[in-house]
């Protein structure tokens, strides 16, 4: 692979190009491009090469094959590809610049003629040229210098190497360094039945008839499935592309539309402009019957000589089909707010002239961040005075998190899918950042310590993690980093960090580093140079063992009230609770952020080493000590017993602590039971101090969490009286907050108000509460009979009336739901509710109901991308539906394959999710022995996760259910209605 060269080797004069074959005819790209296929296809729209390309840009592209890490030895004529050591990389030795793409998709038939000319230079000298394809047939290459054809190579000449998804045609002449050249390919592809790559997706015309809409999903590696392309990141380039539809289709890609051209009746071609340089996972393309409502923002670069400076208007649209165009007002204003925020926040004008996002029936995300058009499933952007308030929290979380991506990701890229972190990691902390900003009374933050945190925290406790900045071990590995470490463990990291540094210091380094890398490449050492230079502080000292390392610490407090003196101790944390030496051999930067009862402004000290000795803050009058303020640590701490007693005491009383330490404690404390650090016992003597504070969200909702968790690890090993206990447990805890909060929203009531009525709702149900159950009952009876608009019962509780009407009401509630579902309109469901409406059918207690919901869920009643929903409900329905959701899945597995496709994410996170809640070693024995001669390069890293937390539930169990049953024997609570 090329090197950067030395100022000598920009040579001024090209190099004279090989001599064409003399049989064949010489005739410019252009003139290529629309001879090959049989369809004549729209003409390459770029100047054809060496103009394409600045001479100072030359050097931009070599500095970027050197600065993105790619690097390895050239290959040989006749060799397919490059060994590399991370990941099956291509080789450097000729990059692109410039794609010229013309698409004629035939969404009948399924195929796609298409032809690309792609400017490009020539780093290394070489006889052939490499790049990706996957399930697309070569016709043929022809290869120009100057204008002057150089190579014509016929589509059986090029190689193949499915395994890698390269493909390498073979020159029959030499292309010299430092050449600019234009490669001209004509192909035929297909369009993917699986949610990626170019893909048909089910809609419903301006007519209200079923329909096919033409959709994109090329991140991380499905470019290559729509073109032949160097699909790697690091290759940034710009982008014309020109696409041939149905007259009737709206199309739209990144850039606006320069015209459009009848080409015969019903067939259109649509040209667009030309993009800045960008991946090719970003590149995307939409064709259906689409209309769209539109706001414009004062967003853009500033108006040259306006005075006060004026930034220049960007329109922003919403497109749906035509039905549902009335669902997407609250989107596009959410939109409009969220995008002046971020440039006021970056300091840097949004980068395109158009931003539009669409709401895609069938996408396998929850949105998908391409440069100015953004994808978006339905519920996400269908929000209407119907929607729940956790809906609406999520949409207004997405908008801003793939918002942000338009700087952060698409601006400047990671260089490798090894740092990915730093897009998905920063888009998570600026999305709830965002969202924090325009809806402080959602306290997203606290939302945030009680979920996704926690998710982090307990993926990284296993010994199956892996680092925030991972290996990628090959391209099947990639999707599989899209998860809650590169997520929630980046997004925690970063606010850690920005706490540490302080606001304004961290957001200066982050404009720093965008001004810096725009339009192209970085890694997580450039963006700690911007923040160190901002800040003055050694970031990248401070961060290397957070990012480079797998897991984190639990900090031991042993506290001498009576002496004011702490002394702390910091180990790896493990779920299984048994750390070797060589697993604990990684020190931390912890920032302890210390408060005690006479201190409540936390004190700013750091634990370096193994441990330390500090002073309790306010000793000696301090009758507590409280580590890691406001949760801004990705720790957890292990108080002794003293401290702990204090401690709980305090938070239980509701007036000492604020609340985001409150569900620290508890998070932390119950990881320590779960880890074997401290008894279960101990969390079960919290749970009841606790329903002395008063009652808050957050706080309940995790209690609630915890308990459902003891219920289902204990559920198939002890005797149904413990089960009873869990129950009763729960009932004390939300029967009576359900009873007094009722099931009206009251006027002034805050939205944490509103959350805790609406979860406690349902836990009350699932713990057996004889009143909810019967209320709930008689609420879906009477919508069912006389379907109104709006709802006898508040649409927050749709989802619950729903649920316990299946799985406590009688079975022929599971038919109605289902029908419900299939007819949405005549209930007047929203997205999110009719969604509510699939998984309630999977809450059923009768087994034939669970069996003919799983099989519905194969049906082409269910979207794929659905799937997992179906999945999620029956898990935590009732304690035997898992085992009989695992036998259905052994059954269908195929099926499941076949739907989702081999290396879909959607087909792991199924995996997850059906083997997730067991808690048996014989579970665990059961789940790796099948899936041993099984194909699971799509979930060879969460596989392993899985099985370990089975294990770790296991040993729980075994460890604590003499504790637990002990403890519950001074219980009593009253029988379950269900």
């Amino acid at each position: 692979m090329a090197l950067k060269p030395d100022a000598s080797s920009h040579n001024e004069t090209p190099a004279t190009p090989a001599s064409p074959n003399p049989d064949t005819t010489v005739a410019t790209p252009a003139k290529m491009a629309s001879s090959i296929m049989a369809k004549p296809l729209v003409l390459p729209l770029s100047p054809p090469l060496d103009d394409a390309v600045e001479p100072h840009e030359h050097k931009t592209l070599l500095d970027e094959a050197q600065g993105s890490g790619i690097s390895g030895d050239s290959t040989e004529r006749g060799a397919s590809r490059v060994a590399l050591a991370n990941g099956d990389l291509l080789p450097t030795n000729v990059t692109p610049s410039h794609y010229d793409l013309h698409l004629e998709p035939d969404l009948a038939i399924g195929i796609v003629h298409g032809s690309v000319a792609v400017d490009a230079l020539v780093n290394e000298e070489t006889e052939q040229i490499v790049l990706h394809a996957k399930s697309i047939v070569i016709a043929q290459v022809l290869v120009y210098h100057s204008q002057v054809l150089m190579a014509t190579v016929p589509g059986k000449a090029v190689i193949y190497e499915d395994e890698l998804e390269m493909a390498t045609i073979p020159l029959p002449c030499v292309l010299r360094a430092h050449d600019l050249i234009q490669i001209v390919i004509t192909y035929t592809g297909v369009l993917s039945e699986s949610m990626y790559g170019l893909y048909r997706c089910k809609y419903r015309d301006r007519m209200g008839n079923p329909s096919t809409m033409l959709v994109t999903q090329f991140q991380a590696k499905c470019a290559r499935l729509a073109f032949p392309c160097w699909d790697e990141p690091a290759f940034k380039a710009e982008f014309t592309l020109a696409l041939t539809v149905p007259s009737s289709h709206t199309a739209l890609s990144n850039m606006p539309v320069v015209r459009e051209t009848e080409d015969c009746e019903g067939v259109k071609t649509v040209y667009f402009e030309r993009s800045p340089r960008m991946s090719t996972y970003l590149l995307a393309i939409i064709s259906g019957e689409l209309d769209y409502i539109e706001a414009t923002t004062l967003t853009g670069n500033i108006i040259a000589d306006s005075d006060p400076p004026q930034r220049a208007p960007v329109p922003c649209r919403v497109y749906t089909a035509a039905a549902d165009i009335e669902k997407v007002q609250f989107s596009l204003d959410t939109a409009v707010k969220v995008l002046e925020l971020l440039v006021d926040m970056f300091g840097c004008a949004y980068p395109l002239p158009k931003l539009d996002l669409v709401a895609v029936p069938e996408l396998e995300a929850g949105g998908m961040e391409n440069w100015g058009l953004i994808l978006f499933r339905t519920v996400r952007l269908f929000i209407t005075s119907q929607t729940s308030l956790w809906i609406r929290q999520k949409a207004v979380y997405v908008i801003a998190h793939e918002l942000s991506h338009q700087w952060f990701g698409n601006l400047v890229t990671m260089a490798w899918w090894d740092d990915l972190w730093l897009n998905e990691g920063f888009a998570t902390w600026i999305g709830i950042h965002i969202t924090d900003l325009m809806y402080p009374e959602w306290r997203r933050w606290d939302h945030f310590a009680i979920e996704d945190r926690q998710a982090a925290l307990s993926a990284d406790s296993l010994r199956s993690s892996h680092p925030v900045q991972v290996t990628i071990k090959g391209s099947a590995d990639i999707d599989q980093v899209f998860d809650s470490i590169t997520y929630y463990k980046g997004c925690s990291l970063i606010r850690m960090l920005s706490a540490h540094l302080g606001t304004d210091a961290f957001m200066a380094g982050i404009r720093a580093y965008l001004n810096a890398h725009a339009y192209a490449s970085a890694t997580t050492s450039d963006l700690w140079v911007a923040l160190e230079t901002a800040s003055g502080q050694p970031v990248a000292e401070l961060m290397r063992s957070w990012t480079t390392c797998v897991g984190y610490p639990v900090v031991s407090v042993d506290a001498d009230f009576e002496t004011g003196e702490l002394r702390l101790t910091q180990n790896r944390f493990l779920h299984s609770g048994h750390v070797t030496p060589e697993e604990d051999s990684t020190l931390w930067w912890v920032p302890l952020g210390m408060v005690s009862s006479e201190s409540a402004h936390p004190v700013s000290a750091v634990l370096h080493d193994r441990s330390g000795s500090f002073e309790i803050p306010g000793s000696p009058a301090a009758t507590w000590i409280k580590l890691n303020y406001n949760n801004a640590g990705l720790y957890r701490v292990r108080y002794s017993r003293d401290a702990l007693r204090r401690l709980a005491s305090a938070a239980a009383s509701g007036n000492l602590m604020c609340t985001a330490d409150a569900v620290g404690i508890l998070n932390d404390a119950i990881a320590l039971a779960i880890s074997g650090h401290v008894p279960t016992s101990a969390v079960l003597d919290m749970v009841t101090a606790f329903q002395e504070r008063q009652p808050e969200f957050v706080v309940l909702q995790i209690l609630g969490l915890f308990l459902e968790s003891l219920h289902q690890t204990w559920a198939d090993r002890s005797p149904p009286a413990v089960r009873e206990h869990i129950r009763a447990l729960a009932r004390s805890l939300f029967a009576s907050q359900a009873a007094a909060l009722g099931w009206t929203h009251r006027p002034g009531d805050s939205p944490m108000v509103a959350r805790l009525r609406v979860i406690s709702i349902p836990r009350a149900a699932w713990a057996g509460d004889a009143q909810v159950i019967a209320q709930a009952l008689a609420y879906f009876e009477q919508f069912y009979s006389a379907p109104t608009e709006p709802k006898p019962f508040h649409h927050d509780f749709t989802a619950s009336v729903f649920e316990i009407a299946v799985r406590c009401g009688p079975v022929a509630n599971h038919a109605r739901v289902r029908d419900m579902y299939e007819h949405s309109a005549r209930w007047h469901l929203s997205e999110d509710h009719r969604m509510a409406a699939l998984g309630a059918m999977a809450c059923s207690r009768d087994p034939s109901c669970m069996w003919q919901t799983l099989d519905y869920a194969l049906s082409d009643h269910v979207l794929p991308q659905d799937l997992n929903i179906v999945m999620g409900f029956m898990v935590t329905a009732d304690h035997r539906s898992k085992h009989i959701l695992w036998r259905w899945f052994k059954l269908n597995y195929q099926h499941l394959v076949a739907r989702l496709g081999e290396a879909s994410a959607l087909l792991g996170h199924v995996v997850s999710t059906v083997i997730g809640d067991f808690a048996t070693p014989e579970m665990a024995d059961d789940v790796e022995t099948w899936f041993a001669d099984k194909h699971t390069a799509a979930f060879d890293r969460s596989l392993p996760q899985s099985l370990e937390f089975i294990r770790v539930r296991a040993a729980w169990f075994e460890r604590d259910s003499n504790d637990v049953q002990q403890w519950f024997e001074g219980f009593s609570g009253e029988s379950c209605e269900c």
